[in-house]
């Protein structure tokens, strides 16, 4: 299994949404534009080919990057989030 922390930029609201939507299908949601998903290789091709799909043709930046969950460290209390707690 590999690890992926996610984060994104996109002015787009609707964009936003949708690629929030999707990329709860794959992982949990940390904070509002940050995203940490568990998978194996096949997770991986289908999540990109998902987010080029969204983001094709349009303004913003998505980063994946791969970690070392066992190198991970936090502070303070983590509420996983959904969409129904963004307002934006």
């Amino acid at each position: 299994m590999r690890y992926w922390v996610i984060g994104f930029d996109i002015p787009s609201d609707e964009v936003r949404n949708r690629l929030g939507k999707e990329l709860l299908k794959f992982g949990i949601r940390t904070q509002k534009s940050f995203f940490e998903v568990e998978g194996d290789n096949r997770t991986l091709e289908i999540m990109i080919r998902r987010i080029k799909r969204i983001m094709e043709g349009e303004e913003g930046v998505v980063t994946l990057y791969t970690v070392d969950k066992r190198k991970i460290e936090r502070f303070g209390d983590v509420d996983y989030l959904t969409v129904d707690d963004l307002i934006f």
